[in-house]
């Protein structure tokens, strides 16, 4: 959906360039309009672009800044909120699965229930709901899968929202953009001749509102990615340690009915 907006944003900008360019071209009949005194005195008085500050260029964005600055506040609060909550989990895996294999490989389940129950991650309570039914894989695996599934939904909670508040905004600067140019379209209405700065503020606004959309966009389409790389690292760990564990567990089954049938 943002590439897609992407490719609408790059598309209006380049009919807002055409638009402009054929606004600012001098009449075709010869005869060249008076200059308005006042507009010039204007022109010699405008500021350079270096002199606007943030909030100026927001000012200049119109009522859409509103709704665009309400997403992004909303978007900052929500990030922020999911970051922390993962960071209290205790999501991160790094050679969780290198250790677990070398405890199976020596000590055995014994080792394993010992550094689970000492560890504070996620995975590890995980894991550890499925150890007290070590005794039978295919029970031990589906409670490993239930408890997983059970917190990945929970870090995963509200993680749409996010999204469409991503997709959102840049369609509200588009909102923006055509407001902007309705406004430079009726300079046309209101002045016989508009020059170029008559029509600049509603481009300007146009432009604005566009980059403030997609300003807003591109980090939220990043975070949200990076959450969901958290959340995929975070199950495809769990599935790997879920298998060795099944492993070890029918291999522990098997060795002792080969035990009591030697017997």
């Amino acid at each position: 959906m943002i590439q897609k907006s992407v490719r609408l944003t790059v598309l209006l900008l380049l009919s807002l360039l055409f638009a402009t360019a054929v606004f600012a071209q001098p009449p075709t009949d010869g005869n060249t309009p008076a200059t308005d005194p006042d507009r010039v005195e204007q022109s010699e008085e405008q500021s350079t672009p270096g002199d606007e500050n943030i909030f100026e260029v927001i000012y200049k964005g119109g009522v859409t800044m509103i709704g665009l600055g309400l997403i992004s506040t909303i978007i900052v609060a929500f990030a922020l909120e999911r970051f922390f909550y993962m960071r209290r989990q205790k999501i991160d895996t790094r050679g969780f699965f290198e250790e677990l294999s070398r405890d199976l490989e020596g000590p055995g389940l014994a080792q394993v229930r010992k550094r689970l129950d000492e560890s504070d991650l996620l995975i590890a309570r995980v894991l550890t709901q499925g150890l007290r039914h070590a005794d039978d894989g295919e029970r031990m695996e589906k409670m490993i899968e239930s408890t997983a599934a059970v917190e990945i939904g929970k870090m995963e909670r509200g993680l749409n929202l996010l999204a469409n508040l991503g997709n959102l905004a840049p369609l509200l600067g588009f909102f923006g953009t055509v407001i902007g140019m309705r406004a430079s379209f009726l300079e046309f209405v209101v002045n016989v001749a508009p020059t170029a700065r008559d029509l600049a503020g509603g481009v300007e606004e146009a432009l604005i509102t566009t980059a403030a959309g997609l300003l807003v966009a591109i980090p939220t389409f990043l975070v949200y990615n990076l959450f969901v790389y958290f959340i995929d690292n975070f199950a495809m760990e769990v599935e790997r340690s879920t298998a060795l564990l099944r492993q070890h567990a029918d291999s522990a089954v098997r060795s002792r009915s080969r035990a009591k049938t030697e017997k």
